[in-house]
């Protein structure tokens, strides 16, 4: 309105002029734009749906939810707020693949913020990163590593809502917020996340144990109270608790349920390996009792590890499985004494460690390859590079060495 005011005030001290007002409509997918004139003109019958139509019929751009690498921009618009402070929001192509994407411009980088506040960017090449808050652009790839830096993959001494313990090759990492039922918000996330990178990268570490704090709650999932208090609420790239999202999990992750895993805390479990579980666990995904949807791979994952009446059932009532009723439907491995979830994960991390951690590893990509292919047999005839390295790795010869000399292999991971 403020535009059409201006427009008309102008129009008016200049008759025979005209005026364009364009319109942002609330949403990217929706704009209006208006031409404004002190000369009346004969009325036009609207073509909008003829036209939205053939906008519609044209090819249309792939959308890039994640950007990552070298960039153009095509489009831009700055925000600013009661402060002066400046929010710069960026539509641009990757140069790589062609595909289109909405970055902010990094708070950090000033050059970036005035080309957009006062330049001409279009054109502009930039560089493109995501992460859980979103894609973030940046003038360069250097500037993209001084405002990110890039997170080592290694664990750290101490975390602020995880415990971790390393016991030779086993990692036992435990939610650590009793007062939230081991629920996570942003901040567990990132550390969870950055905890399992770590995991997946050393050599060291062979099987992992997630648990939560307590005899409560493995994790009644995400932090409602966190996300009903304004805070900003994100996840990490590779999805809650760093995992749901995670596309490689080389290594296996064990669950040892205690208690309640409800809504994110079950889809945790669901993404895991195995499970072990005390007798008063209880699993759901009871999302839509607050207005939510198992979003993190509850919807896809249960119906694919369950009959699927029992999955919907579970999905739109949020009914509760007890912990015996879960190891009838297979999503629990192990059904152990109240109270002991974590020594019963840990002896299911026993008979892992037991066998050669190459083969493991192996097991795991090629059910991993091979999941998506429908025919059996396709699936068996499936060449994997798994298989491959695994044949001339050491630790087959050494499997096969100590099977004939009837001794106890001597597992080198390698």
């Amino acid at each position: 309105m403020h535009a059409v005011a201006e427009t008309v005030g102008r129009l008016r001290a200049a008759p025979g002029t005209f005026g364009l007002v364009g319109a942002n409509g609330g949403t990217m997918s929706k704009y209006a734009a208006g031409v404004y004139s002190t000369t009346p003109a004969p009325w036009r019958a609207d073509r909008s749906t003829a036209l939205q139509a053939e906008v519609d019929a044209l090819p249309a751009v792939e959308e890039a939810r994640l950007a990552d690498g070298w960039a153009t921009v095509e489009t831009w618009t700055v925000k600013y707020g009661r402060d002066g402070a400046r929010t710069g929001i960026v539509i641009g192509r990757l140069e790589a693949d062609g595909r289109r994407f909405v970055a902010r411009a990094a708070d950090g980088d000033k050059a970036l913020l005035d080309l957009l506040s006062t330049g001409e960017p279009s054109g502009t090449r930039v560089y493109a990163r995501s992460f859980g808050t979103g894609n973030r652009v940046t003038a360069d790839d250097t500037m993209m590593d001084e405002l990110f830096p890039p997170r080592p993959a290694v664990l750290r001494d101490d975390y602020q809502h995880v415990l971790v313990r390393r016991d030779g090759h086993l990692l036992e990492v435990t939610i650590n917020r009793l007062e939230a039922r081991n629920s996570l918000h942003p901040q567990a996330n990132e550390e969870l996340d950055e905890i399992f990178d770590a995991y997946f990268r050393d050599p060291d570490l062979w099987v992992a144990i997630l648990t939560g704090a307590g005899d409560k709650a493995f994790s009644a999932g995400n932090d409602l109270m966190h996300a009903a208090s304004g805070k900003p609420m994100w996840v990490p790239k590779n999805g809650f608790a760093g995992l749901t999202s995670r596309r490689e999990m080389p290594k296996p992750v064990i669950a040892a349920v205690n208690g309640f895993a409800m809504g994110g805390g079950f889809e945790i479990a669901l993404a895991y390996h195995l499970v072990a579980a005390d007798t008063t666990a209880l699993f759901a995904l009871s999302e839509v009792k607050v207005g939510l949807v198992a979003g993190a791979g509850g919807l896809v994952r249960l119906p694919r590890a369950v009959p699927q009446k029992l999955a919907a059932e579970m999905i739109l009532t949020g009914r509760r499985l007890t912990a015996a009723e879960a190891l009838h439907h297979g999503l629990v491995n192990r059904l152990v004494e109240a109270g002991s979830a974590l020594e019963g994960a840990r002896a299911l991390a026993g008979e892992v460690l037991g066998g050669s951690p190459t083969s493991v590893r192996a097991s795991l990509q090629i059910m991993a390859e091979t999941q998506g292919i429908a025919d059996t047999v396709d699936a068996v005839t499936h060449p994997s590079p798994a298989l491959d390295e695994l044949l001339v790795s050491e630790d087959s010869v050494e499997g096969i060495t100590a099977f004939a000399q009837k001794r106890k292999p001597n597992w080198l991971n390698r």
